[in-house]
């Protein structure tokens, strides 16, 4: 598996991506779907190494997740965030907004969302109560940024 993400490109700047989140991925393969031609899909490393930890309880999704990275043009946006280290997360969120962290107590779970801000970007996440908050609405507002928990919500 890890060979599979290091073959994909991976970036470091850039925008205008559509970030898909471990837990998206996962609904995406329970239900079947797939996603749409045409956009720029990226996964973030901080997701990336959520996937790879745990890749040994996978199983079935281990085989759709290499078709789906095979079939669209996904990059791995690198960033210098590590799971299990609360430290970088929170420094990494605190440097792209100093706010979030009081809308997203759990820096894990506002990475992602950072990134986005840092990178003009969608997010696809399934992470509802964290993410689709009426606060945190006006934030994502703010930044001109959008978060959907469907495909079809891209289109």
């Amino acid at each position: 598996m890890k060979e599979l993400f290091d073959s994909l490109e991976h970036v470091s700047s850039g925008e205008n991506y559509i970030f898909l989140d471990t837990c998206f991925l996962f609904d995406l393969f329970d239900r079947g779907k797939s996603l749409v031609k045409g956009y720029n899909y990226a996964v973030s490393s901080f997701n990336m190494e959520e996937l790879l930890a745990v890749s040994h309880r996978l199983h079935k999704d281990k085989v759709q997740l290499r078709k789906l990275l095979k079939k669209h043009s996904f990059v791995v946006y690198d960033i210098d965030v590590h799971i299990g280290d609360f430290e970088s997360e929170k420094k990494f969120v605190m440097k792209v907004d100093k706010e979030l962290l009081k809308l997203i107590p759990d820096a894990s779970d506002a990475v992602l969302l950072a990134l986005a801000v840092k990178t003009k970007s969608i997010v696809l996440t399934k992470d509802k109560h964290h993410l689709f908050t009426v606060v945190l609405e006006n934030f994502i507002t703010k930044y001109g940024i959008k978060v959907f928990k469907e495909i079809k919500d891209l289109c």
